[in-house]
């Protein structure tokens, strides 16, 4: 089990080394946000320290999509997440990080506005609008199945290529926006007992789903670790609250808002995956609630 922080909010290389000896045993994930010049730029300091690559990293124009039934989606998707393979084993990371797909015949934006406004079109799939949150029976709906049900080959050939190079596929629970998949403790549980996937456990992520499908949040992290399949977590928290009526995925420190972040760390740590922040604010002082 390694403890560390992605790089998504961290800009020069001055943090990173400010990071590295305020935290001698810090890791590192590569980020989905970053461009070829700063992970050139980071790679002297980060190399032999990076336990995951948040795929696709460095930066492209879209996000891979797995649930996609357009062949030439597929062949993009798998392509560059074998560019991602290298890019593991260049630095020392085990395991690749992926969203696992959308439910859109396309490829989809890694621009956050432009992935919004994409689904902001999925009108028939859209509970609530400010954000595209979609609706608490989307995912028992036909299209949702179907597009669940194209998704699970093409992960699993994907996983069983990357584990012959060595690396393992983490595939990770999304916020609960239309169009996107994978967002249910019943579904990363589904795919443990169909397939031999692994997983990568977002907080932030289930977070959201929690409070709109009105599931117990701790329960939820315990059945996913339950799998025994989690093999690193991304830890973050958000604002989202049915209450408040406000679902948003901001990327918070992790003692920013309500959730029960210790209990959390706890039940990760004795699961022994990977510990990642996947913050965008307050490296040091969410470093400190980590390695404290």
């Amino acid at each position: 089990m390694r403890k560390g922080i992605s790089l998504v909010g961290i800009k020069t290389t001055e943090e990173i080394l400010r990071i590295t000896e305020e935290f001698p045993s810090v890791s590192f994930e590569l980020s989905y946000a970053m461009d070829s010049a700063f992970l050139e730029a980071a790679a002297p300091y980060i190399e032999g320290r990076t336990v995951s690559v948040h795929s696709l990293s460095p930066r492209r124009e879209f996000f891979p999509n797995f649930a996609s039934d357009d062949p030439s989606v597929i062949e993009w998707s798998e392509r560059e997440m074998l560019r991602d393979a290298a890019t593991a084993k260049r630095f020392g990371a085990k395991v690749l990080v992926l969203h696992p797909g959308y439910l859109i015949p396309s490829l989809v934006p890694s621009d956050s506005n432009g992935r919004i406004r994409m689904m902001e079109a999925m009108k028939p799939f859209i509970g609530i609008e400010k954000g595209a949150i979609c609706r608490q029976d989307y995912n028992k709906m036909e299209e949702y199945r179907a597009a669940f049900e194209t998704m699970i080959p093409n992960l699993v050939r994907l996983a069983e290529k990357l584990a012959g190079m060595g690396l393992t596929l983490a595939v990770e629970n999304l916020n609960p926006r239309a169009g996107y998949m994978l967002m249910l403790p019943c579904e990363i549980e589904e795919l443990a007992e169909r397939t031999p996937l692994h997983f990568t456990l977002d907080i932030g992520h289930l977070w959201m789903s929690a409070e709109l499908f009105g599931f117990d949040f701790l329960d939820g992290v315990k059945r996913v670790l339950a799998t025994g399949r989690v093999v690193t977590t991304h830890l973050h928290s958000n604002p989202s609250s049915k209450e408040k009526g406000i679902f948003a995925d901001t990327h918070q420190s992790l003692d920013r808002y309500g959730m029960p972040y210790r209990e959390v760390l706890s039940a990760i740590e004795r699961s022994g995956a990977n510990m990642i922040l996947e913050t965008v604010e307050e490296a040091g002082h969410n470093l400190s609630l980590l390695f404290s």
